[in-house]
């Protein structure tokens, strides 16, 4: 009989250690930061579209890569079964990539994109959102779109876009990029940019409006188009102008076109004040579902794409295309954030 409960104990601690090592259904996730509006919005989504079929372990990084570093291992600790990263500092990513692949666990980076030589390194790694060439093109469209249509805004006749660009940081491969493709699409439809000046506001509303004081001031009525790699530096060439007693109500005097990227809240009203002219929006929507199927496919050991309309870009990435929003879609986009 002693040896008999013996045998029990051991198999019922066998039993309580394989339930406690065995992974639930859930999905960890590490937002950037929460006060940014498009991630509220966008966290608010991935919640709906869950909707309790999986557990959601998600965490606020406070735009700290070290923090975030902290948080993937604490999800790692927890077993989670997928770990979805919207990474603080896109540089970073094959660090992330080397801490969780020594746990094996499927790790979707999202929103933020992450170099493809990285992502090349660990075979369950994936990506969904807008790429930089995505959203460099789609700016450009709405350029040759708009430019096409409003000839007046070829103040000196000529037939060239005198326009000013602001950028993010120049070492980042998304401003290279977005810049680089939104002037390849633009040539590509035979119209010329005469670029008066490509400068640096390191993606920050702040500094864009200080940068674009000085713009004005230098170059005045030749400008005519603004071209931002963001929608913050959007905003903040459209703080400048406004002091200038420019870009305010809608009968388009004293009034220079601001094309922006990422489609924001705080843009989308701008477009609908008339101060802004565009931006191009990665649907929030469309991200939060597809990383719901995609982690429900991991968890079910389906492929990751399985039920799915999306195919993978060289083999890592699910490009989600980017929207051009004018007031003319205005209403459209802003509901995606109600």
């Amino acid at each position: 009989m002693k040896k008999i409960f013996i045998l029990l104990l051991v198999l019922l601690s066998s039993t309580l250690m394989l339930y406690t090592q065995k992974k639930s259904n859930s999905i960890g996730i590490a937002f950037y930061r929460y006060d940014d509006k498009y991630i509220e919005y966008l966290k608010q989504y991935i919640e709906k579209s869950v909707n309790k079929s999986a557990s959601l372990l998600m965490v606020d990084s406070y735009n700290s890569q070290s923090t975030q570093n902290a948080q993937i291992e604490m999800l790692l600790k927890k077993n989670v079964n997928i770990l979805a990263i919207n990474l603080v500092d896109k540089s970073q990513a094959q660090k992330v990539i080397d801490k969780v692949s020594v746990k094996n666990t499927p790790i979707i980076f999202f929103n933020r994109e992450p170099s493809l030589e990285s992502m090349k390194t660990y075979d369950k790694a994936w990506y969904i959102g807008g790429t930089a060439q995505e959203a460099g093109s789609a700016q450009g469209r709405v350029i040759v779109e708009s430019w096409q249509k409003r000839m007046n805004w070829d103040k000196n006749q000529d037939g060239k876009i005198q326009c000013v660009i602001i950028k993010g940081d120049l070492n980042d491969y998304d401003t290279i990029n977005r810049t680089e493709y939104m002037k390849k699409y633009i040539a590509s439809n035979n119209i010329k940019l005469d670029i008066l000046a490509e400068v640096s506001a390191m993606g920050k509303r702040e500094n864009a409006s200080k940068v674009m004081e000085n713009l004005i001031s230098k170059y005045g009525e030749k400008i005519e188009y603004i071209i931002c790699n963001n929608d913050y530096m959007a905003l903040g060439a459209l703080d400048s102008l406004r002091k200038f007693g420019m870009n305010k109500g809608s009968r388009m005097l004293n009034y220079i076109p601001i094309i922006g990227a990422d489609g924001i809240p705080e843009c989308l009203q701008e477009i609908q004040n008339y101060g802004i002219f565009a931006t191009v929006l990665q649907n929030p929507v469309t991200q939060a579902e597809l990383l719901t199927s995609i982690s429900k496919n991991l968890i079910s050991g389906k492929a990751p794409l399985d039920g799915t309309h999306f195919n993978f870009y060289n083999n890592k990435y699910v490009v989600i295309p980017y929207i051009p929003v004018t007031i003319s879609n205005i209403d459209k986009a802003i509901k995606l954030y109600e």
